[in-house]
C-alpha cells in the first residue's frame, strides 16, 4: 500500500486500487484478450481496464466503450483513418462520439481486439492510458490554437507537455494513477476560452512585462457540487507548468477524501482548507509563484461555425456542427479525405462536440463548400441545434436516466422550425446528475431523471435550469422546473426560449399573420360590396 493511503478509512473503490494499482492490468492484456471478458477477475474487468480507456458496459456485456486521449483535440488524417477502421471492425455496434473534453470514444470494441488495437493507435501516436476513472484526464485547450487570430499563447506546446508529463508520455504515470477522483487540466491560449469548470485551469497573462499563466482550480460538475474556479492569486512563468499541475495533484492525492466518494473530488479538498492554504502549501513544493496580475474574458466565447480567416494570410478555418457529436464510419473517413484535399490534413475537435477543418487556402473554398459531407455537418447550422450539447445517454450509459442524444436532436430540429431566435442558445443534456454533459454551464441545462406520468407510470424526465453564462460575468445555471416528462420538454423549453431568449414562435407569428391577411380580405369584401350598393 502506498504511503498517501496508510491510516486512511478506503471504501470498496479505493481497497481495490490500493489492492493492484490500475496501470499493472498493462501487462495482462493480452492474457484477457485469450481469456474473454466472462472469465477475468471483476475487479479487472469492471474497474482497473479503464486505465486503459477501456470501459465494460453492462448495457452491452462484452462489447466495450475506448475513451482515446486527443490533447487540445488535434488529430491528423492517418489517425482519423487508423481510428475509422477500428470502429468499421463492429458495423453496426461501432460508433465514436466527440466528448465534451475535445476526445472521442469508441463504441462496439472487443477485448480480444485491445491488444491490437493498442498496438495501432501507438503507431498513429495515439493514446488511450489513463483516460478514465480516477487518473488526470484529457488535456484541453483552445480548439484554434496557432491558426487564431485573437490568440494571446500557443497553447499546443503545453498541453503537449502536460500529457507527457502526466502519462509519463503515454505509457502511464503511476505517481497520477491512484488520485481519489478524476482531474481535469486546461490551457486558455485566447480570452475567451472558457474553461473555468476544469479542477485547474491556466490562462495568459503577462506579468511585469513577462508573459505567463494565472491559475484557477477548483472547477466541478457533478452530481454533488456544481461550481466554477476560483481564482488561486498565482502566477506562473511557463516553464512552470507542469511542476505546478503535479504539485497541486499531489497533494490533494495525498490529502483528499478516500471513503466517501461523492466528497472525493478536489473542490471538496480546497473548500475543506480554503484557497489561501492550499497556495501555502503549493509555494512550499515549488518556487517561483507569484501574484496574479488579474485574467480576463471576453463576453462570451466566440462560434467556430463557418468560414473564418486564420493568422495566416489567405488560410481559413472550417467549423463544422456535429449533432450531439456523434460520428459514423462514413463520416470519420470523409472528414479525413475532406481535410488533406482541402487544408493540411489536420482537424481540430472543440468542447461543443463540433469539428473544425484547418488550413484552408482562400482559392478551395468555393469547392470545399459543395461537398457533401457539409450538408450533413453543415458550415452554418440553425441557432438551437447549433449550442446543444449532449452525454451518451441511456443507449449505451448504465447510469445515464434519459435517451439524451436523440432527444436532443429531435427536439432541437423542432424547435429550430417553429422558432425564429437572434443567436446561438447553449443548451446542455446529460442523462444522470453526474453531469458529463455540462448542464449548469448551460444557458438551458437539462438533467435527466424519472418521474409518473398522469397515468401513474414511471418514464424519462428532466430537471431544467435556466441561466448559465460564460463569459466576463461567468454563472452557473438556476434550477426552474423539476421532473418535466420527457415529452413535455419540448413546450417547455420553448417557452424558455419565447421569455428568457428572445425568441419568436414561426407558427404562432404566421397564423397571426394569416389572420390579419383574412380580416383585410373581407374588409376589401365588405367596401365592394358597398361600392356597389351605392
Amino acid at each position: 500500500m502506498k504511503d498517501y493511503l496508510k491510516d486512511k478509512k478506503l471504501n470498496k473503490i479505493e481497497k481495490n486500487k490500493a489492492l493492484k494499482d490500475g496501470l499493472l492490468v498493462g501487462k495482462q492484456i493480452d492474457e484477457f484478450a485469450k481469456v474473454g471478458w466472462q472469465k477475468m477477475d471483476k475487479a479487472d474487468l469492471e474497474l482497473r481496464l479503464k486505465w486503459y480507456g477501456l470501459f465494460w458496459r453492462p448495457k452491452s456485456p462484452g462489447k466495450f466503450m475506448l475513451r482515446l486521449r486527443i490533447p487540445n483535440g488535434i488529430l491528423n488524417s492517418y489517425q482519423l483513418k487508423v481510428i475509422a477502421s477500428i470502429v468499421a471492425r463492429y458495423g453496426e455496434d461501432g460508433s465514436c462520439d466527440i466528448t465534451t473534453r475535445q476526445n472521442l470514444q469508441l463504441r462496439g470494441i472487443l477485448i480480444n481486439d485491445l491488444p491490437e488495437i493498442i498496438k495501432r493507435l501507438k503507431e498513429a501516436n495515439l493514446e488511450s492510458i489513463q483516460s478514465g476513472f480516477d487518473n488526470p484526464r484529457n488535456i484541453t485547450g483552445n480548439p484554434i490554437a496557432g491558426i487564431d487570430p485573437k490568440e494571446i499563447v500557443d497553447t499546443r506546446p503545453y498541453t503537449n507537455a502536460l500529457e507527457r508529463y502526466l502519462t509519463k508520455s503515454g505509457e502511464g504515470n503511476p505517481e497520477f494513477s491512484n488520485l481519489p477522483r478524476k482531474w481535469n487540466t486546461a490551457v486558455a491560449g485566447s480570452y475567451d476560452n472558457f474553461l473555468l469548470h476544469n479542477d485547474i485551469i491556466f490562462h495568459p497573462v503577462k506579468r511585469n512585462n513577462i508573459l505567463g499563466f494565472s491559475v484557477w482550480v477548483g472547477g466541478i460538475l457533478s452530481s454533488q457540487l456544481n461550481e466554477y474556479a476560483k481564482p488561486l492569486n498565482a502566477w506562473i512563468p511557463p516553464n512552470k507548468i507542469c511542476e505546478l499541475t503535479g504539485a497541486a495533484i499531489s497533494i490533494w492525492r495525498n490529502n483528499g477524501e478516500r471513503y466517501n466518494r461523492t466528497r472525493a473530488r478536489f473542490r471538496f479538498y480546497l473548500d475543506e482548507i480554503g484557497v489561501d492554504k492550499f497556495l501555502d502549501l503549493l509555494k512550499k513544493e515549488i518556487d517561483g509563484i507569484e501574484d496574479d496580475p488579474g485574467s480576463k474574458f471576453s463576453q462570451k466565447p466566440r462560434s467556430f461555425f463557418g468560414l473564418n480567416p486564420q493568422k495566416q494570410s489567405g488560410l481559413y478555418f472550417a467549423g463544422l456542427h456535429v449533432p450531439v457529436g456523434r460520428l459514423n464510419v462514413d463520416n470519420i473517413q470523409d472528414l479525413s479525405m475532406i481535410s488533406e484535399k482541402y487544408g493540411s490534413g489536420e482537424i481540430r475537435l472543440t468542447e461543443d462536440q463540433n469539428i473544425i477543418v484547418i488550413n484552408i487556402p482562400e482559392g478551395n473554398i468555393a469547392e470545399f463548400q459543395s461537398e457533401p459531407l457539409i450538408n450533413t455537418f453543415p458550415l452554418y447550422p440553425k441557432p438551437i441545434a447549433a449550442g446543444t450539447v449532449s452525454c451518451t445517454g441511456s443507449t449505451y450509459c448504465s447510469f445515464a436516466l434519459t435517451n439524451t442524444k436523440d432527444q436532443a436532436t429531435k427536439i432541437s430540429t423542432a424547435l429550430d422550425s417553429e422558432l425564429q431566435i437572434p443567436e446561438e442558445i447553449k443548451i446542455h443534456w446529460t442523462g444522470c446528475p453526474n453531469s458529463c454533459g455540462q448542464a449548469y454551464m448551460g444557458a438551458i441545462g437539462l438533467t435527466g431523471t424519472k418521474t409518473k406520468n398522469n397515468e401513474g407510470k414511471m418514464v424519462e424526465a428532466y430537471n431544467i435550469t435556466v441561466g448559465g453564462e460564460q463569459g466576463e460575468s461567468p454563472k452557473l445555471g438556476t434550477l426552474k422546473y423539476k421532473s418535466i416528462p420527457a415529452n413535455e420538454v419540448k413546450d417547455v423549453l420553448k417557452e424558455i426560449l419565447i421569455t428568457n431568449y428572445a425568441a419568436i414562435d414561426r407558427v404562432k407569428r404566421l397564423n397571426i399573420a394569416n389572420k390579419q391577411i383574412k380580416r383585410f380580405i373581407k374588409w376589401l369584401q365588405i367596401r365592394k360590396e358597398s361600392s356597389k350598393s351605392h
